[in-house]
């Protein structure tokens, strides 16, 4: 990415987030190269220039990574980003250029940030009318609620957490309600498509979640899979990954106390296989959204405290993951756990629903 920036040009390695101010020179072998070459052919065909300084130039914006070498790690990378982002720039640098690689600000910074840029200034409004238009008041509803309409008007985020155990069945029921597969149905012309709680565009289901269970009964703690195919979670490390779930949500105290840690994932080629508008990028996001909200409802019916949480360490939980952030990468948190004070209790109509398949352990 290429722009101005105070009367200088500005170089934006987006992927590697690293920004540079560049000259007319710079340009110009950047330009040579939008195709492999190599360094002794661009001292023979750039006139007007030594063969050590075009050289120089040269190690300087591979080092900078503004250059990369044919048939390495990076290149390697940045090929199958190509093919599988099929979206133009707008939905790339949006997605890269907005990870967090830095912890989160300490408590002294936040309060400099609010002394700085929010004490004092006047906050926008928090609704909006149409004053002088006719308005049709509407009901309130009066009768008896159904369960789901109690359960909407319990939820809210909960940080507070005991970091107590929550059961083997309240853990399989969150992840059948939120991920699971309802149903599946046949298709003539994207074959076998999937039916969950939540919609999601062309019901492609991009994303993909890792639970880092801390405290549940009957399953060992550690970084598990869950299996949408057949309900279970496949265990990819095992140990204590509580003061990891700090660091990975950049230093979030509270989330160590969560008896389970859901990372979401968006598998790219999902999607990008049938949608090539940028627009389509916002399905990742929408996606990840809606299983929120379905999470937090459920775990509040369930009687369990909840939150989810956008402020992550996308590379680091991309290395803990495996994952090379290109194919597939990072997009949103949820977490579930005893809450410290009981507002509610558990919804009736879930706790007895045995309907849905047991989650395997292990």
């Amino acid at each position: 990415m290429m722009y101005f920036r105070r009367e200088h040009l500005i170089v934006e390695n987006y992927m590697r987030r690293r920004t540079f101010k560049i000259d007319l020179n710079a340009m110009m072998l950047l330009s040579y190269f939008s195709t492999w070459r190599t360094a002794s052919e661009a001292s023979q065909s750039l006139s007007g220039y030594t063969r050590e300084s075009i050289f120089h130039s040269i190690r300087n914006l591979r080092d900078n990574g503004l250059l990369i070498t044919k048939d390495s790690e990076e290149a390697k990378l940045e090929n199958k980003f190509g093919h599988e982002w099929l979206w133009p720039t707008a939905s790339r640098y949006y997605h890269f250029s907005t990870k967090i690689d830095d912890p989160h600000n300490s408590a002294d910074e936040i309060n400099q940030y609010y002394k700085k840029y929010l004490k004092g200034r006047k906050q926008p409004p928090i609704y909006k009318s149409y004053h002088k238009q006719p308005k049709i008041n509407l009901s309130k509803e009066s009768r008896p609620e159904a369960p789901f309409f109690r359960t909407l008007r319990r939820r809210h985020s909960t940080r507070e957490l005991s970091g107590n155990a929550i059961s083997f069945n309240d853990l399989s029921r969150l992840a059948f309600f939120t991920w699971g597969r309802i149903s599946s149905y046949k298709t003539r012309e994207f074959g076998e498509l999937l039916h969950k709680t939540s919609p999601s565009a062309g019901a492609r289901h991009p994303i993909e979640t890792y639970g880092i269970i801390n405290n549940v009964e009957g399953i060992e703690p550690g970084i598990y899979h869950y299996s949408v195919r057949d309900h279970s979670l496949e265990l990819l490390k095992a140990g204590d990954f509580r003061e990891r779930c700090e660091v990975l949500t950049a230093g979030h105290s509270w989330t160590r106390n969560a008896s389970a840690l859901f990372i979401m994932t968006a598998v790219i080629a999902r999607t990008a296989w049938k949608y090539r508008v940028p627009r389509v990028y916002r399905a990742f996001l929408l996606d990840a959204g809606h299983l929120s909200q379905s999470f937090l409802l459920v775990a509040t019916a369930l009687g369990l405290g909840a939150f989810c949480i956008g402020i992550l360490r996308d590379n680091l939980i991309e290395k803990e993951l495996n994952l090379d952030g290109v194919s597939e990468t990072v997009l949103f948190a949820v977490g579930v756990g005893q809450p410290l004070r009981s507002p509610h209790g558990p919804n009736e109509s879930i706790l007895h629903d045995h309907a849905q398949p047991p989650l395997n352990q292990g």
